[in-house]
Order: C-alpha cells, then sequence, then structure tokens
C-alpha cells in the first residue's frame, strides 16, 4: 500500500484535480490566504497536466486561483517590512521594482527571524553529536546558513575532465564516499558507478547515498505493474554494501497539510571522496548527462567540504540513515579529516532548504543588486519574474548582462515561460545567448552567475521559483578574483562563441505564441 501511494502522490498533482476548489475563509489573516492561493495554484497546476484536459475545468481553476491570489495581495496591502536577509537599498546599488506579483514571498519571509550564520567547526560538531547520540535529525537541523572559509581550492570541471577527475577519485577512496544525487538510472553510467561503488564498498570504504526517489526514476506509472530497471539498479546498492535513503517529502511530512504539500524535491548533486575532496554543480547519474548535457562542477578542497559533508550527513541521516556511533577521533578520521592541502580560496556552500534557509536565493540577489560592470548568467530556465526584474534592473544601470539559454530546452514548460520574459530583458538591454554548443552538448543543464570578477555561484539551483523557494539546492559561492576569472574564461567566453544571439520572430503569430503559451506556464511557477 504505501508503494501504492508514493506512485499515485508522485505522478503529480492530479489527484487533486478531482477534488472541489478550495474554500476560502471570508476574513482569513495573511498566512491563511496565503495557504489557499498556494492550494488553489496547485489545483488549477492539476487540472492543467490531466492527460485529457478539460477546459472548463482548467477555466474554472484558474479563476479560482486569480480570485485567491487577488484576496492574498489585497491583504498584504501595498506596504511591505524589508525582509532581513536583503540587503539595504542605496543610490549607489538600486534594487528592482517590487510588483505584487514578485513581493509574494518576501512579505512572508519578512516575519522569519534571520536564520544564524554557523561555522564549519559547528557544522560538524552537529553531525557528530547527532550520530553519537542517536539524535533525531529534524528539519530545522538542516539549515545551515555558513561563514566564508578561505583555505580552499577550487577547479571547474566540464565534460569528460569532471567524469575521468570523479572516477579516479573514487577509486583511490581509502575511508569513504558519500553522494548526494538528483538524477539517475538503470543506463551504462548508473551501472558503472553502481559496480564501482560496490567495489569499494567490499574494500571497507563506508559508501553512503542520498538519492531523491522521484529523481531516482522510483515513483511512477511502471512502478505498480512491474519491478522496474531503476529498482533492480537501487537492491543491487543495497545488496552490496552501500547505505542507500531516499528523500520524499510525503514520507518526512507529519501532518496531512505537509503530505498535501508534496511538491518539493532534494535537487542536490555532490560527491564527496574521504572527506578531503568534494564535487558540487550540476551533473547527474545519467548517460545523457555524460553524452547530452552542457553541465559543470566544481572540484573542491578545503574546509567547505566539511561543509558539504555536514550538509549531506544530516540529510542522510534526516531520511533514516544510521552511521556507526563511534568515538569522535574514528568519526572524523572517516569523514572530517583536517584539511591538509590548503589552498587561498574564499569559498562557502549555500544551501536552499524549504520552509528554512535560502542562501543560494539570497546570493543570487546580492550578486544582482550590486553587480557594476558585467554579471553573466547561465541556467537552462530563468522564469521567476524577481529575478528578471532584477537583471533588467541591473542592465538598465549600465551593467553588461548577459545570459546564456539552452537553444532547444528539455523542459517545454520552463522554456516557454522563460521566453516569455525575452522582450522585456531585451527591451533592458540583457543580452540573450541561446547555445547551440559542440556536437552533442547542445542542452544546458549548467547552473551558474558570476558578477565584477569578485562573485560566483555554481551548483544545482535553476531561476525558477520551484528551485529558489521549494526544493533543496546546493552551489558553491565564491568571492575569489581568480576562480571567477577562470568560470569567465572557460565556460562563459566559449560559450558565448557557440551561442546565436536571440532575435524575436518577425511573426505576429509566432509572438503572440510566445505570449499565449508563456502566460499559461506563468501560472505554474509556483506563486512567482
Amino acid at each position: 500500500m504505501r508503494r501504492f501511494a508514493m506512485t499515485l502522490i508522485g505522478c503529480g498533482s492530479i489527484f487533486l484535480a478531482g477534488l472541489g476548489g478550495p474554500v476560502f475563509a471570508a476574513s482569513p489573516d495573511l498566512p491563511t490566504a496565503y495557504r489557499q492561493m498556494q492550494e488553489a495554484l496547485d489545483a488549477y497546476q492539476a487540472a492543467v497536466l490531466q492527460p485529457a484536459m478539460n477546459a472548463r475545468d482548467v477555466a474554472a481553476k484558474r479563476d479560482r486561483y486569480l480570485e485567491a491570489k487577488r484576496l492574498f495581495e489585497q491583504l498584504q496591502g501595498g506596504a511591505f517590512p524589508a525582509s532581513p536577509a536583503a540587503p539595504a537599498a542605496s543610490a549607489a546599488q538600486p534594487t528592482a521594482p517590487a510588483s505584487p506579483r514578485n513581493r509574494v514571498m518576501p512579505a512572508l519571509r519578512a516575519t522569519t527571524p534571520a536564520i544564524p550564520v554557523v561555522t564549519t567547526a559547528q557544522a560538524v560538531d552537529r553531525v557528530l553529536q547527532k550520530v553519537q547520540s542517536r539524535a533525531k535529525v529534524n528539519e530545522k537541523d538542516l539549515d545551515l546558513s555558513f561563514a566564508e572559509t578561505n583555505d580552499n581550492s577550487l577547479e571547474l570541471q566540464t565534460g569528460e575532465t569532471f567524469w575521468q577527475s570523479v572516477t579516479r577519485d573514487i577509486k583511490a577512496a581509502k575511508k569513504s564516499i558519500t553522494i548526494q544525487m538528483f538524477g539517475m538510472e538503470a543506463d551504462k553510467t548508473g551501472w558503472e558507478f553502481a559496480h564501482m561503488l560496490a567495489a569499494k564498498a567490499r574494500e571497507g570504504v563506508e559508501v553512503v547515498l542520498v538519492a531523491d526517489r522521484v529523481g531516482a526514476r522510483l515513483v511512477g506509472p511502471k512502478n505498480l505493474v512491474s519491478t522496474t530497471e531503476e529498482e533492480k539498479l537501487f537492491r543491487f546498492y543495497q545488496d552490496n554494501g552501500i547505505k542507500v535513503v531516499f528523500y520524499d517529502r510525503v514520507s518526512k511530512a507529519t501532518s496531512l497539510g505537509q503530505k498535501l504539500d508534496f511538491y518539493h524535491f532534494d535537487h542536490r548533486k555532490k560527491f564527496i571522496i574521504d572527506g578531503k575532496v568534494g564535487y558540487v554543480g550540476g551533473y547527474t547519474l545519467q548517460q545523457s548527462s555524460r553524452e547530452t548535457k552542457h553541465d559543470m562542477m566544481v572540484k573542491c578542497q578545503g574546509s567547505v567540504v566539511q561543509q558539504m559533508q555536514s550538509g549531506l550527513l544530516l540529510s542522510f541521516l534526516y531520511n533514516g540513515g544510521k552511521l556507526d556511533a563511534a568515538d569522535e577521533a574514528t568519526l572524523r578520521a572517516k569523514f572530517f579529516p583536517t584539511p591538509q592541502n590548503k589552498g587561498r580560496s574564499n569559498a562557502r556552500l549555500a544551501y536552499n532548504i524549504p520552509r528554512g534557509v535560502h542562501d543560494v536565493h539570497d546570493s543570487y540577489t546580492r550578486a544582482i543588486d550590486k553587480a557594476q560592470n558585467y554579471l553573466y548568467v547561465i541556467n537552462p530556465y530563468i522564469t521567476n519574474n524577481d529575478m528578471v526584474d532584477r537583471l533588467c534592473a541591473a542592465a538598465k544601470r549600465g551593467v553588461d548582462v548577459r545570459i546564456v539559454l539552452p537553444g532547444k530546452a528539455e523542459n517545454p514548460l520552463n522554456d516557454a515561460n522563460t521566453r516569455l520574459h525575452f522582450e522585456k530583458m531585451q527591451k533592458a538591454g540583457v543580452k540573450i545567448y541561446l547555445y547551440q554548443g559542440e556536437k552533442g552538448l547542445g542542452k544546458v543543464h549548467a547552473k551558474g552567475l558570476i558578477a565584477d570578477d569578485s562573485f560566483a555561484s555554481i551548483g544545482s539551483c535553476n531561476m525558477d521559483t520551484m528551485a529558489l523557494r521549494h526544493n533543496y539546492e546546493s552551489n558553491v559561492v565564491s568571492k575569489d578574483p581568480d576562480f571567477v576569472r577562470q568560470v569567465r574564461a572557460d565556460l562563459f567566453e566559449r560559450d558565448f562563441q557557440v551561442s546565436t544571439l536571440y532575435e524575436p520572430p518577425k511573426s505576429w503569430w509566432e509572438r503572440a505564441k510566445i505570449k499565449v503559451k508563456g502566460g499559461l506556464t506563468e501560472l505554474l511557477d509556483r506563486w512567482d
């Protein structure tokens, strides 16, 4: 029954479409109005995604969502307290205009106390205490807003450079391999890594894997009727001594309301070997990721690896994983050795945690608002209205704003929503590059932002509202000028050469289709 229920929920919000529209409280307070708007949007999304879409039902649910949205915006009024995470605006650093549509989340976040910054040592102690005491790890334990460290080495890696590098490091592991992964399949790459990790486990290396259940292809209609290849893959992992846990929102929820609010994913991609070397970025354990995706990882050494490890192991424990409660010295030697090859690069790991810290989001907005000379972005999807407004504001004040987007995106809904904003961004002066790529690498999956040779953020986080507000995401953030210049030269300057500048269609019909398709998908970018 559990498997059946998980499959039903993982198929999407379809079951919500059968429910009536949300009943709005007569005089709701602001949080209640926000919840009602969320429920109405989920119901509208479910109706749109029905295999046999009923136009009348879609229209009715759309109208209920717009009414809930109107009520919420009416309650929140025109004035908003400043978000504690946002920097103060100044004449030298103008911020994007805040329309009612893109001010929804800041208004709610303003009532939430800022999450205190933790040092690397404090995060490591949190993990060790949880392991040794066997204490329960709750969602608040995952809220890690890290302090900067300055003893790191950072190397941008793309393509086979990454795959060969991570393979060498895994094969050389002596004590531990920990992986956090969204996107796994039982294909050539999936089985190659499974056999590699199983071999290391047989050697006595402790191998830990934190996977998202949806991203691991373990939720869907086919799981109801047969044992899938992915199920065989994970059974192989478990049979060969690899400690596997899965994240899914439903199993972690403690109330009906939380179970209905299931649309969250652990979208992070990290590899950590012996607690000394870490990789963070966008590559997944799928053959398509290796062969057809334009992506990147940052290979890290130094204290930032301990930050990566802390978040990963807390997630492992949170999702039901168990580690041997050995003495502290043994645990430190296995997972948190003192960095030996100290570098000089500034770095910290930034997380987005649903209902908690949103450091990736906040680092994006601060960098965009502070940029003075140039701002380069690569991302498959830029749909969040607040992000679009900030990019436009930067271009209008004279910043060289360039964005690299896929010439042909994987997700047509998100792509339609992204293209809806092209006209606005072009009018503001943003240069839009559609990546064509070299043979076999035409699909952009990389997520990164650099500014003024003084800021870089690279990792798993897209610029849609789902990633910015509702997913678990992780980016490595650095202010090191040498690293930023490396990313600029080795990634962006090359990508500009194999991309075409976007030109709006001349046909009014094609322009109209962009507006219609984009307008429909705009409502599906959660509470944008």
